[in-house]
């Protein structure tokens, strides 16, 4: 019964991350074709450029603006996780629009399979080795999140660190023409802003440290549990199953206390952190 909702709950979790990744996708599509519409409205009026040449650059941008009008549309409209199969193992057609389970639906169906096997366990009364077996396969769960998670903030990173330099090199170059076209000046303006909005946010939330503190937590736990799987390390030594399920709960329940110490830290003011952190 146990292995049972471990099996399922791994299952709504993939599912879950699946449904957040399409989530993530629509509102991305959704936020995207509007500026690119802007800003080609914006290049297209700015006298200098042949207009070949301004149909050549806008065809593709225009194209562009209208997949992601569609792309978003999709996704919003058929929110949800995986495509579901039918019986006969095909999948539904793309026509039937309720062939997703929504994001909503598998956290509510993810959190009652959590709560059913704290039910289980607390009502069974098992032993501690069951326990800590548990423990140990719910830890690779554990490094899918931290690294999907350290993933996310690395993105938002380089994302941030490219406007920074992109925007430092254009706004640097506009400002060598911007006495010839005054309407030059008004770009160098925007330009800098986002310069500066995104030097603002990579300095206040740091979300490089935090993409290398959860990479580091990850690749650490996961460390701890190939060296039990086979035996290696500092479970080298030691002779029973029951000992080394011990010494590896007790790793890697250090490990995710430092890490919750690390997130707490770079919460906190400069002024107020830890310096040993």
């Amino acid at each position: 019964m146990l292995l049972a909702l471990n099996h399922q709950i791994r299952i709504l979790e993939h599912d879950l991350t699946v449904a957040r990744r399409r989530s993530r996708q629509a509102n991305w599509a959704f936020g995207l074709w509007a500026p690119l519409l802007v800003l080609l409205y914006a290049w297209w009026w700015l006298p200098g450029s042949p207009r070949n040449i301004k149909l050549i650059v806008a065809a593709p941008i225009v194209i562009l603006a209208v997949w992601l009008v569609v792309a978003s549309y999709m996704l919003k409209r058929n929110p949800g996780g995986p495509a579901k199969q039918k019986e006969d193992g095909t999948y539904f057609k793309v026509k039937d629009w309720k062939v997703r389970t929504r994001e909503r639906d598998l956290e509510l169906a993810l959190a009652e399979k959590r709560d059913a096997r704290r039910n289980l366990i607390a009502n069974q009364n098992l032993d501690t080795k069951i326990r800590r077996i548990t423990y140990k396969e719910d830890a690779y769960a554990d490094i899918d999140g931290l690294r999907a998670e350290s993933n996310r903030y690395r993105r938002t990173h380089n994302a941030l660190q490219g406007v920074l330099i992109i925007g430092s090199l254009a706004a640097t170059g506009a400002s060598g023409v911007a006495t010839e076209m005054g309407a030059m000046r008004w770009v160098i303006l925007g330009v800098t802003f986002v310069v500066g909005i995104s030097s603002g946010f990579m300095g206040y939330f740091k979300y490089k440290e935090r993409s290398f503190y959860l990479q580091q937590t990850a690749d650490a736990i996961e460390q701890e549990w190939e060296a039990v799987e086979v035996g290696v390390g500092r479970y080298k030594h030691i002779k029973t199953e029951d000992e080394r399920l011990e010494e590896f709960v007790a790793e890697v329940h250090r490990l995710k206390s430092e890490q919750k110490k690390r997130q707490q830290n770079l919460e906190q003011p400069a002024e107020a952190r830890n310096p040993n952190e």
